[in-house]
């Protein structure tokens, strides 16, 4: 199964708490289609390099987070779903990362 990372961008009004929801319903959406959560982080509320525009708002601060996780294909696409139908998240990338290299047999025996 590949590994992918998600940098997802929330609205700066969003509580703590409600965040933690967003956040475990995304993870949640993972587990249920066999995948795993290998890594999350926060970067906190930071100041965006230019505003983002919604209908009748705009944002120039923003609450900053990445998940990493292992899934199959199948599993990215209730993930599309839950980023699109909440109304908190105003932005996001999901990137399939490069797979690691293979470690070689027998060591790896500088000469």
């Amino acid at each position: 199964m590949p590994l992918y990372e998600l940098l997802c961008l929330v609205k700066p009004a969003v509580r703590r708490q409600e965040m933690v929801t967003l956040v475990r319903a995304l993870g949640d959406a993972v587990y249920r289609n066999g995948g795993f959560v290998t890594q999350l982080k926060s970067y906190g509320e930071q100041h965006l390099a230019y505003d983002l525009r919604r209908p009748f708002e705009k944002y120039d601060r923003a609450h900053i987070w990445q998940m990493d996780f292992v899934a199959k294909l199948d599993a990215l696409k209730p993930l599309d779903h839950e980023l699109h139908v909440s109304d908190k998240v105003l932005r996001w990338t999901l990137v399939k990362r490069p797979a690691a290299p293979a470690a070689k047999p027998g060591g790896g025996d500088l000469k």
